[in-house]
């Protein structure tokens, strides 16, 4: 039987998470994005953003012109201090498939368990503030899950093209910001699955599984990550299958600032970081485990030297593509060892 690890929504979330935003008043207490028919939709699409009102205008409009009755629209405001609030609430009013929640505490993890809590669709499909979605994307959730071809389907994602504000980097590898995997509807295989950006939740499964860990995913200026990873990953383990949706095709927005070195290392040393905090999880339920991170610690410093003997060596090379990503290697492994000696030191001065 596969081994359930479980992260707990404490029972209070529904009370204490997610403020509906009415936008208008109305006598009869029905809110704006509420049908009055009250039937239960099937997919909500969740919208996660903050201070973003201008790319959240293009990826609502993005959607809204696929809606259909079985299908709701979902904006989760995550403490916005620009004019998101506005922007949703005009949304929430213009239409009735639209409803709009604030939730005040910061982080895209919080917001997105705050989405799942109050989604009221069977499957919660997250799309991200700066992404559009494609021509025929909600049809393709929809009918994938309206007959799906295995009964333990819990997760699918599809397509990811990027529209970048200007021209990438000569050392950017061409393609890293692109997820395509064919034409074909298929399983993924474990423990891989589709990107945060562009994916779909069985939401009874993901709120049994925990949700999204809170010590995960951007928050603030952090660029923390992994969060819909360990989730995926919590899937599979719960003997749940992840499926690849290529019809599901959106496009997603890549800043000038996220094409500068700078911005990638910050990245990557995050990612590491982040990784690091799933695999200590893992760690303190197999003893196995934590031999195999002391290693990764005590090697570390090998893999870091030979990564920038590399980048040093092979800096003329390829328009720089080899030295620039064996420096992002560097942040990565950097972040992944700052914080397995963060946990240690913890652990000998809790002893």
């Amino acid at each position: 039987m596969a081994r359930r690890l479980r992260l707990e929504i404490p029972p209070c979330w529904l009370e204490n998470h997610g403020t509906v935003v009415t936008g208008i008043e109305s006598k009869d207490q029905t809110l704006p994005g509420r049908p009055s028919s009250g039937a239960t939709p099937f997919i909500t699409v969740a919208i996660c953003t903050r201070n973003r009102a201008g790319f959240l205008e293009k990826a609502v409009q993005s959607v809204i012109s696929q809606i259909v009755s079985a299908c709701e629209i979902l904006i989760v405001d995550n403490a916005s201090t620009d004019n998101t609030p506005q922007l949703a609430a005009g949304f929430a009013t213009a239409y009735p498939q639209v409803t709009v929640l604030r939730e005040p505490e910061l982080g895209l993890s919080v917001a997105r368990n705050t989405a799942l809590a109050r989604a009221r669709g069977k499957y919660v499909v997250f799309l991200d503030d700066d992404a559009e979605a494609g021509p025929g994307w909600l049809d393709a959730y929809k009918d994938f899950f309206s007959s799906p071809p295995v009964s333990n389907i819990a997760c699918a994602g599809g397509a990811v093209f990027s529209r970048h504000e200007t021209t990438p980097p000569a050392w950017l590898r061409p393609g890293s910001d692109v997820l395509d995997l064919g034409g074909h509807s298929r399983r993924f295989q474990a423990p891989a699955g589709p990107w945060g950006c562009n994916f779909a939740l069985h939401r009874e499964v993901a709120l049994e599984l925990g949700g999204f860990d809170v010590s995960l995913g951007r928050k603030g200026k952090s660029l923390a990550a992994h969060e819909e990873s360990d989730l995926i990953e919590r899937i599979w383990q719960a003997g749940h299958e992840v499926w690849w949706l290529p019809a599901a095709r959106i496009r997603h927005f890549v800043s000038a600032e996220r094409l500068r070195l700078g911005w990638q290392l910050r990245s990557q040393y995050n990612q590491g970081r982040s990784s690091a905090a799933i695999q200590l999880r893992t760690a303190a339920a197999r003893s196995r485990m934590r031999g195999f991170l002391f290693g990764r610690l005590l090697v570390a410093p090998v893999h870091l030297t030979l990564n920038i003997l590399l980048a040093l060596v092979s800096l003329p090379l390829r328009n720089g593509q080899i030295a620039a990503h064996a420096l992002l290697r560097c942040a990565r492994i950097a972040g992944f060892s700052r914080r397995l000696l963060s946990e240690m030191f913890q652990s000998f001065a809790a002893k």
